[in-house]
């Protein structure tokens, strides 16, 4: 890790390298002030204070969210907010599946759309999925939400691979 001065000085930049491999990220951090107390340093020079920035593939952080609710999540333009139905962890049979055996499904639940993308003439297009429609999706792809402990994804209507009539 080493530390670069910004031509600014209001800002200063963290180079970090993980040991594994040789991609470095960069994460900006306040400049050290002559006010910071030497008790919280190294060497008796001020410790600069993260503020955050792109994330390192290897390490785990979880990222939260300010919403206390997934309801008070309103889509725009052509994106759907899903939430992928949970993979059954018991068998026909009565047998418990671990954690790891059981993949995720390609199916999920939408639970909010947003009102469609404009063309340039200014019409809105329709969006083809609406709210409670079970539908298809990738993989992998979509912006992942997390609210609490529940996991959403927000996907644009093209996206969308098939809509699921029951």
């Amino acid at each position: 890790m080493y530390f670069e001065k910004s031509s600014s000085q209001s800002l200063l930049l963290v180079f970090i390298t993980h040991p594994s491999c040789r991609q470095r990220r960069a994460i900006a951090a306040s400049p050290p002030s002559s006010a910071s107390s030497p008790a919280n340093s190294q060497h008796g020079k001020p410790a600069p204070q993260l503020q955050g920035g792109p994330q390192h593939p290897k390490l785990k952080l979880q990222q939260t969210t300010a919403l206390k609710s997934i309801k008070s999540l309103a889509p725009l333009l052509d994106r759907v907010l899903v939430q992928r139905v949970k993979a059954e962890a018991k068998t026909a049979g009565g047998l418990f599946l671990p954690e790891t055996a059981v993949k995720e499904l390609n199916e999920a639940k939408v639970l909010a759309v947003g009102p469609g993308l404009v063309t340039k003439e200014g019409s809105r297009i329709p969006m083809s999925v609406h709210q409670g429609d079970k539908v298809l999706i990738p993989q992998f792809g979509g912006s992942p939400i997390k609210v609490g402990e529940e996991e959403y994804q927000l996907f644009r209507d093209s996206d969308i691979l098939a809509k699921i009539n029951e």
